[in-house]
């Protein structure tokens, strides 16, 4: 009996910790390999002929994903079609991450400033293939360390009086 209990806590607790992380992992810029295609493979028609760019958004957005969007499309209109930010996403250091020649590079995008302001310059235009990350803030990751370590201390809890004090 009370090897069942231990091997049911040995799988609630790798539940609990597999079930609160994230799927999305930190990746370096320079381990990205660069596309190979031109510049015009780049682009696709539209169903009403308007040309059309693929454009990836991950992070704290309430419908992260890849998106075909029109050309002409900016930072502020695809995090809009990508259902706006989630809750406690940190909208003062939005991150572009672009293919250029030889590379890519990151464009940090403060969107706090662009709406106190209103100054259209702070937000710049989407290019095909780029990648937006919308990170979370200080407090979404307290919320989320704070949410393993409830879940843990009730399976210590359950631990404890099934085994120790039932002993």
């Amino acid at each position: 009996m009370k090897n069942i209990i231990q091997i049911v806590l040995a799988i609630s607790l790798l539940f609990v910790l597999t079930s609160n992380l994230s799927a999305q992992t930190a990746v370096e810029v320079a381990d990205l390999p660069a596309p190979t295609m031109s510049r015009a493979a780049q682009y696709y028609i539209g169903d009403t002929n308007e040309l059309m760019m693929k454009v990836n958004i991950w992070g704290r957005v309430l419908k992260p994903g890849q998106y075909f969007v029109p050309s002409t499309t900016d930072l502020i209109t695809l995090i809009s079609v990508a259902g706006g930010p989630a809750d406690k996403s940190r909208m003062d250091n939005v991150r572009i991450v672009r293919s250029v020649e030889g590379g890519s590079e990151v464009i940090e995008v403060n969107i706090k400033k662009y709406l106190k302001s209103g100054d259209a310059r702070e937000i710049p235009q989407l290019k095909p293939e780029d990648t937006i990350i919308v990170t979370g803030s200080m407090w979404y990751l307290a919320s989320q360390i704070v949410t393993v370590v409830s879940q843990l201390a009730i399976v210590a809890n359950v631990y404890y009086w099934l085994v120790i004090k039932g002993a």
